[in-house]
């Protein structure tokens, strides 16, 4: 037996809402020494999840050494199976399980991720070294020419070393202001 619907639900949210999967990743921190518990108890949580209606999987992933949260992510087909889940009698009994040794939880929702793992198909292709050295070379000559042009002739009577300084500076001041965020425009247009 299913649970109906309850609570407001406003139906033009519908189409945001529904047609693209729904990923959930909910993070908890345990009480001291039942981190054993917990974890029995998440993968029971991920068996249940496995059999649901709509669920196109799920996992647990554990903290770090360091400690921190521990986590179980799932994903649904849309944001109506995943509501049915959330009104579930076997959600709300695992649920009850949990309140001896989760102190908190925080639950995030995401809705069409399907890009995030799409971006390695349109990620630029690792290049060579030699490549990624000709084409710093290419960007940097033109601005080494115009400050030998206009810069150089302007402080040709200092010392050597302030010379060096002062191009030394200008240069870079170039290449990660101007240089920088316009290979970056560059880049972004090429692989989006």
């Amino acid at each position: 037996m299913s649970l109906p619907l309850s609570g407001l639900f406003d139906t033009s949210q519908l189409p945001r809402l529904a047609p693209d999967p729904v990923t959930v990743t909910v993070a908890r921190t345990v009480s001291p020494g039942l981190e054993a518990q917990y974890l029995r108890w998440a993968d029971q949580v991920v068996a249940t999840l496995r059999t649901v209606h709509g669920c196109l999987g799920a996992g647990v992933l554990h903290p770090g050494p360091d400690g921190g949260e521990h986590q179980i992510v799932f994903r649904f087909v849309d944001g109506i199976q995943l509501r049915k889940w959330e009104r579930s009698s076997e959600r709300a009994a695992l649920m009850e399980l949990a309140q001896d040794f989760v102190l908190t939880e925080r639950i995030q929702r995401t809705v069409g991720v399907d890009a995030w793992f799409e971006l390695s198909t349109r990620a630029e292709p690792k290049r060579s070294l030699w490549h990624r050295i000709a084409t710093d070379v290419a960007w940097v000559y033109p601005v080494g020419v115009l400050s030998s042009v206009f810069i150089a002739p302007r402080i040709a009577r200092l010392s050597m070393e302030l010379r060096v300084v002062i191009s030394t500076v200008l240069i870079t001041a170039v290449m990660r202001l101007a240089v920088g965020p316009l290979r970056s425009r560059l880049r972004a247009r090429r692989t989006l």
